[in-house]
């Protein structure tokens, strides 16, 4: 804490736990944004299926195909992402992590 009207608010090793930790958050959900498509296991019994993996929550293709957004057109509407909520939960786990560190 500061202890005097000349001192700042936001010490040094403060802004170094902030940076450090931003960078890992965003690194950590950048990867399972991009990739996580190729590593997280998909229940056998779930449709849509990506093979044995999730089915990524992108809308489009990079070349600007309908992925995930033909399955929302379907009559039989699957709901929202089961790869984006992992992204959420992930999220939300790594700031409960950062408020108890």
């Amino acid at each position: 804490p500061p202890y005097s009207k000349d001192e700042y608010i936001i010490s040094r090793k403060m802004v170094k736990h902030i940076l450090c930790m931003s960078i890992y958050q965003s690194i950590v959900i950048f990867i399972i944004v991009f990739v996580g498509e190729r590593f997280i296991p998909e229940d056998p019994s779930y449709w849509p299926r990506n093979g044995d993996y999730i089915q990524p929550g992108r809308l489009y293709n990079w070349d600007g195909s309908d992925l995930f957004k033909a399955y929302n057109k379907s009559p039989n509407d699957v709901g929202p992402s089961r790869h984006l909520t992992i992204v959420f939960n992930a999220f939300v786990l790594m700031q409960i992590f950062n408020m108890l560190c």
